[in-house]
């Protein structure tokens, strides 16, 4: 039995202490004196209050795991990728672009065959000068001719001209020769008078126009 005064160990039946002459608890108070000691005695026997409540380091930690929401969150954050929720682009706009390609093109070709079929070819001033002369827009007619020819008749007297035959009524052209500059056309016009004439019409390249340089009438 130790003493609780002194800490000396005495035979468990002494009823003082062999050491420092205290009186010895019995056995029922021993039980008792440990459940309920001072805790100003404590420190004697090396007792802690708190040592029921001392951390221990030695054991790991863990946290509680993150909520789903945000563990996605820092993942994309870390490896520089979306996160999943971000909808993917609708395929209407990738449709929409194919169908603007595609009207541009459409535009492209019509302006293309456009100008095709409206450059000047030595047929093309045939037909502008022949079918002004038949309306009666000697104006347009005379446009048609080279500056060369312009400078031989004036406006005026060009229209005088057709005026005397009676205009053109109808016309055919029979068979056109084109060279790299130049080209040579034979007609048979109709006159407004109901004559009908052979016509030789040679034409040159001005300015990357075809004009009529000449005309001779049978």
């Amino acid at each position: 039995m130790y003493c609780s005064y002194c800490g000396a160990n005495n035979p468990s039946d002494a009823a003082f202490c062999q050491k420092c002459g205290k009186s010895l608890p019995t056995t029922e108070q021993d039980e008792s004196t440990i459940l309920t000691a001072d805790p100003a005695l404590s420190p004697t026997y090396g007792y802690n209050p708190s040592a029921n409540t001392t951390f221990d380091s030695s054991e790991p930690l863990s946290a509680p795991p993150p909520p789903p929401d945000i563990f996605s969150d820092e993942k994309a954050r870390s490896t520089g990728t979306q996160s999943s929720s971000i909808a993917p682009r609708p395929k209407h706009r990738r449709g929409y672009a194919i169908a603007v390609v595609l009207l541009v093109l459409v535009v492209i070709a019509a302006v293309g065959a456009y100008v095709y079929l409206n450059r000047s070819t030595p047929d093309n001033t045939l037909k502008t000068y022949y079918s002004a002369l038949k309306s009666g827009d000697y104006q347009t007619a005379y446009a048609q001719l080279s500056t060369t020819a312009q400078g031989r008749i004036t406006e005026q007297g060009f229209a005088q001209f057709w005026q005397a035959l009676g205009g053109v009524k109808a016309w055919s052209e029979t068979s056109l020769q084109e060279q790299s500059t130049t080209a040579t056309a034979a007609l048979s016009l109709t006159l407004g008078n109901g004559q009908t004439r052979p016509a030789s019409i040679p034409l040159v390249i001005e300015n990357g126009v075809w004009k009529i340089d000449n005309e001779t009438i049978g």
